[in-house]
């Protein structure tokens, strides 16, 4: 191994160990963006900081990622998803689940886990986490219920039904633009899968969480939540799936992703007329830490320790899709939770992408990635941001969980799911 490379990894190594640690305050985008600091003086030359963000140079006509693109994407969806969430969507939506329970429990941890799958289609798992928690242990203190099971449920269908859209996860935007995914195809091939995870989920944890689900329950406040301001909640929802008709559209005549929720963001903009306050809700730290990754993940392709990686990989997958499925979705799941899943998937992002694979091969890496990235949540609590977020904000309601009892339930439920979406997913790539 030559020095460029055990610098890259050590480079990569310190900053993983930085947004772990968060020493003396630094957050995960300071993290990335002294990594990237680093990773600029010693490895990288001018042309290949342009190509980590994302700007074709003479040297790369076509960079890995267009960082520029997903940067935008991310900020962009964020405004739309804020804006739902601040004028009472998401709570109006939960609390019509809630409702239409009638006080029995297995009907409310049936429409928990529909209502949190639907929603996250189209929001994120993020802004879902941190709307639906608040109102699932209110409800269940106030009613004298165990929260335990719809926290779980809540939390798993989050992150599972991030899958299927090209935009319903970050690692999705940046796995899909890096592979250059057809935007409905991703759909095509990953909705199928999702639904094998979602089986998986729910029925093994109604199993789980059997003696903790009441038969039925006193409801104190079963009354549905009003939405604050139905024309702005509205024309964000018809903005919300005109970009996701449009980003296919987009797609399809090879137009930039981002010129469509930029257009759908600024519609909404226009219309609320709090540009600052919107702006202000927007996380632009975690479009930091993206930009500063993708410098310190450029170091790591431009020494060749990607490319040495990925060929240790091909070694033992050879062309087998099926072996090349599974591995590489159990091997992206189990390193979101050493390095969580946005640096695990612009890691790996290099390191699966050689010249030369087969289409079949390289739609089986892709989408396998995306099954790793998105359901390797679901082994602890860290494995994502998800995880952190729905335990902060479980916790400010007076209710938590040990990683121990996390685990119990994490490493028993998601090898099947991961193995059962992988099956799924192997199947449809050498039969279509």
């Amino acid at each position: 191994m030559e020095i460029s490379q055990i610098l890259a990894i050590a480079v990569f190594v310190f900053t993983y160990v930085l947004i772990v640690a968060k020493p003396k305050k630094i957050n995960e985008a300071h993290a990335a963006l002294i990594g990237a600091g680093i990773t600029i003086v010693l490895l990288l030359k001018p042309h290949h900081i342009f190509e980590a963000l994302g700007i074709s140079t003479q040297e790369m006509p076509v960079p890995l990622v267009s960082t520029w693109n997903v940067v935008i994407i991310l900020a962009t969806l964020m405004v739309i998803s804020t804006l739902l969430d601040d004028y009472g969507f998401f709570e109006y939506c939960a609390s019509r689940a809630i409702y239409a329970s009638k006080n029995s429990g297995r009907r409310l941890f049936l429409y928990t886990f529909l209502v949190v799958s639907l929603i996250s289609l189209f929001a994120g798992n993020d802004v879902v986490i941190l709307t639906t928690t608040p109102i699932i242990l209110i409800f269940c203190r106030n009613s004298g219920i165990n929260p335990k099971p719809y926290m779980y449920a809540s939390f798993f269908a989050a992150n599972t039904f991030s899958m299927p859209l090209y935009i319903g996860n970050l690692t999705n935007i940046l796995i899909g633009d890096s592979f250059r995914l057809d935007y409905f195809g991703f759909t095509k091939y990953m909705l199928l899968p999702t639904f094998a995870a979602a089986a998986v989920n729910y029925f093994l944890m109604k199993h789980i969480f059997r003696k903790q689900i009441p038969q039925s329950f006193a409801s104190y406040d079963d009354s549905v939540r009003r939405i604050k301001n139905k024309f702005l909640v509205g024309t964000g929802i018809a903005v919300l799936f005109a970009v996701i008709l449009l980003g296919g559209v987009a797609n399809y005549y090879k137009i930039p992703l981002s010129a469509v929720t930029l257009g759908g963001a600024l519609v909404l903009l226009i219309l609320e007329r709090r540009f600052v306050y919107r702006l202000k809700r927007v996380s632009w730290n975690v479009v930091l830490f993206v930009i500063g990754l993708f410098i310190v993940v450029k170091g790591l392709e431009v020494s060749g320790a990607a490319g040495n990686i990925g060929g240790l990989l091909f070694a033992v997958t050879g062309e087998n899709v099926i072996a090349a499925v599974l591995s590489v979705s159990l091997l992206s799941a189990l390193m979101c939770n050493l390095v969580n899943n946005i640096p695990m998937t612009a890691m790996m992002l290099p390191i699966v992408q050689h010249a030369g694979l087969s289409t079949s091969m390289n739609s089986a890496l892709a989408y396998s990635l995306v099954i790793g990235s998105n359901l390797g949540a679901n082994f602890t609590t860290f494995g994502a941001l998800a995880g952190i977020l729905w335990l902060e904000s479980a916790r400010r309601y007076g209710w938590g969980t040990t990683l121990t009892e996390f685990l119990k339930i994490g490493l028993f439920i998601t090898p099947i799911a991961i193995l059962g979406s992988s099956i799924v997913l192997a199947l449809e790539i050498l039969l279509i």
